[in-house]
């Protein structure tokens, strides 16, 4: 009985194959559609050798990609994560399959394959199969790791132009000048708008914050506003202080180690706008999981009228008053900075109104 499944399992498949029309180079006519079924039609369907290698890739995907997501588009099978978009598809022709990765430009070390799409890269597998598994799951995790290709919006931005009003930020004179020229590159290369807002440069997408630059003595350096979502993938995401719950920051100090991470920024700035066209946000902690420093909670029994129009600020407000406090180390430093904005509170203002 075991050998009779086996034969009908296999005269199935044959026959599944046979009735898929095969097109130039011996590529699979199957149906656009979402998800596995379409993919594993498509590779029941790819001739001979190719059948096999479909097979493998398809198998290392699925172990090494969590959140995978398939698809079959323009006669090819697509992979990709949820909400990040697609970061490979494969083609069959005539002596390879050919593997496109999607952002291959950010990939260590790069594909072989060069293509016409600034981003893109290339690997065929000819018929002697997969030739280096280990250096193939890197490329697949990498790939998978950053954002992808939305098939809904065209594969790349035009670079946006440079906003004049932000133009003095960048001719000021100071030691992070020549590296904020660099960023400035980067910045206007994904199409994002150049805005001036807190005084900085900021990127912007359809009037939503992806990311600024700001310097300080020590460094300068590029803010994700929802860097927090962002994969870490190189260990170069810094949060600022312990009560930053948001925002990221990567931090340079020189122009040289700005120019030797450009495909790597290239890829964070790329994930950072996945993320915003796809409206993730950030969780951030309630204004109740804050700890009330025990000086305000004194005032607040001395002065009942300030406890009543503390508890009417907005959730806001009353995290900006509670970190600013309780980030004194001495009780009398806090007293103070309470003692003084006692009016502000009782006038429904916040620490920055």
């Amino acid at each position: 009985m075991p050998a009779t499944r086996k034969r009908s399992s296999q005269h199935t498949k044959t026959s599944t194959a046979k009735a898929v029309k095969l097109l130039s180079g011996g590529n699979p006519q199957i149906p656009m559609g979402d998800g596995d079924a379409p993919v594993q039609a498509y590779i029941a369907a790819m001739p001979d050798w190719k059948r096999a290698v479909g097979e493998q890739l398809d198998a290392l995907i699925v172990r090494h990609v969590p959140k995978l997501q398939k698809a079959v588009k323009w006669n090819s099978p697509f992979y990709g994560v949820e909400g990040q978009g697609w970061f490979l598809s494969t083609h069959c022709f005539t002596h390879f399959v050919r593997i496109t990765w999607f952002k291959g430009q950010a990939l260590k070390p790069i594909p072989p394959g060069p293509s016409k799409d600034l981003n893109a890269r290339y690997l065929d597998i000819r018929e002697d199969g997969i030739q280096d598994e280990k250096q193939l799951i890197s490329w697949i995790k990498q790939a998978a790791a950053l954002p992808g290709w939305f098939s809904h919006a065209p594969r790349e931005a035009a670079p946006s132009a440079p906003n004049p009003e932000v133009a003095w930020f960048f001719a000021k004179k100071g030691p992070w000048q020549a590296c904020f020229g660099q960023l400035r590159e980067l910045a206007l290369e994904s199409g994002l708008t150049e805005e001036l807002k807190w005084g900085h440069p900021c990127y912007t997408l359809k009037g939503k914050n992806v990311f600024l630059m700001h310097g300080f003595n020590d460094y300068c350096a590029l803010l994700f506003h929802k860097g927090a979502l962002l994969k870490d993938e190189h260990k170069l995401l810094v949060q600022q202080t312990a009560n930053v719950q948001s925002a990221r920051q990567i931090r340079f100090t020189s122009e040289k180690q700005i120019a030797k991470l450009a495909p790597v920024l290239r890829g964070y700035i790329l994930q950072a706008i996945a993320l915003e066209q796809a409206g993730k946000q950030v969780v951030l902690k309630k204004t109740a999981e804050f700890d009330m420093p025990s000086e305000l909670t004194k005032a607040f029994k001395q002065m009942t009228e300030l406890k009543k129009a503390f508890n009417a600020l907005t959730p806001g407000r009353q995290r900006g008053y509670l970190l600013f406090f309780g980030g004194a180390k001495q009780s009398a430093t806090r007293e103070a900075r309470i003692a003084k904005h006692v009016d502000r509170i009782l006038a429904g203002k916040g620490l920055n109104d």
